[in-house]
């Protein structure tokens, strides 16, 4: 055998034997600087609230900070594009929600970003019961009456949700198919400003979540018709799901998670999620969750999570191809 083979050979093993070496290395290492974690909505949101309180806790285990950097924008994928374009090295990170990971690219005509192509999902971290609600003095008391109406008057009802592409939006267009009726869809920038119009009679009926809905349901402030979930929720046990009321096989969520850059090296996503998951099922975090409307939820791995996610995509892709939904 020649020297220079030999020599070759030698090299290799010895380049292999340090990649190996080096993976767990910079899993140890890992996080030694801040990190920064996009947000794709204005700060104050409800993300941006709960990316806040996960890198606390963060910043508390790693004594790195995090640092939240929003970009809102696109339905979200301006920031997702931020992320994805980013060094692959883990300290940068997406609090992606399902209209980024399911819904915002299907939307676009020209979607800058694919999020299922350039980002790696880490870990689901809440889900949010989706709640659709009228007037306490609303003529419709039911569900049932609700959809009879819409029924009699093709396009004259209206609904309010947190604006195009969010699930709250998906969500009543998935029912609206289900239900064959025709209500036309006017689009908020948030649950809240969608709730006020609702009780000034801009709308008849509003699609919100649980953070905007609980304390109007306790306060009287809303009569609630049905929750968007498989099964009722814990958080209004007495709100019946829209299954149960003639839908079956009908069930969605609004859901955030974490994601990082495609390519980002298997330690340190597994450091990541790790490090989300622990923070999420802390009883500090938990505790804040519950007490916002919030049920807290993490993956099993991330590999489980981007099932999840392509799940959500594939389902809300053909909502969106069937009644041929457009960003405006």
């Amino acid at each position: 055998m020649k020297l220079k083979t030999v020599v070759r050979g030698l090299l290799l093993v010895s380049s292999l034997v340090a990649a190996q070496a080096f993976v767990p290395a910079l899993a140890d290492s890992f996080p030694n600087k801040p990190i920064r974690v996009v947000v794709p909505f204005a700060a104050g949101g409800g993300a941006d609230v709960i990316a806040r309180m996960v890198g606390d806790r963060l910043t508390a285990t790693w004594g790195q900070p995090i640092v939240v950097d929003n970009k809102p924008g696109a339905g979200t994928l301006i920031g997702a594009q931020a992320v994805a374009t980013s060094p692959a090295d883990g300290y940068t990170v997406l609090a992606a929600t399902a209209d980024t990971l399911a819904v915002a690219a299907a939307l676009q005509s020209k979607p800058i970003t694919l999020p299922e192509k350039t980002l790696t999902p880490l870990t689901q971290i809440v889900r949010t019961p989706l709640f659709i609600a009228v007037k306490p003095d609303s003529p419709y008391k039911t569900l049932a009456g609700f959809v009879d109406a819409a029924r009699k008057n093709p396009g004259g009802l209206s609904y309010a949700s947190a604006g195009i592409g969010t699930i709250h939006h998906m969500a009543m267009e998935l029912f609206d198919a289900q239900a064959k009726i025709d209500v036309k869809h006017v689009a908020y920038r948030g649950s809240s400003p969608a709730l006020a119009d609702l009780l000034a009679g801009v709308v008849d009926v509003a699609i919100i979540d649980s953070p905007v809905a609980l304390p109007q349901i306790k306060g009287g402030k809303i009569r609630v018709l049905a929750v968007t979930t498989e099964a009722r929720s814990a958080m209004a046990p007495d709100v019946p799901t829209i299954a149960e009321q003639g839908y079956p096989g009908y069930a969605s969520m609004s859901w955030m998670g974490f994601a990082v850059p495609r390519g980002t090296p298997p330690a340190v996503v597994d450091r990541l999620y790790q490090g989300i998951h622990d923070a999420i099922e802390s009883p500090e975090v938990s505790q804040r969750l519950r007490a916002m409307g919030l049920e807290p939820v993490t993956s099993k791995s991330p590999a489980e999570f981007e099932s999840f996610a392509e799940t959500e995509r594939a389902r809300w892709t053909g909502v969106i191809k069937a009644k041929n939904l457009q960003a405006e």
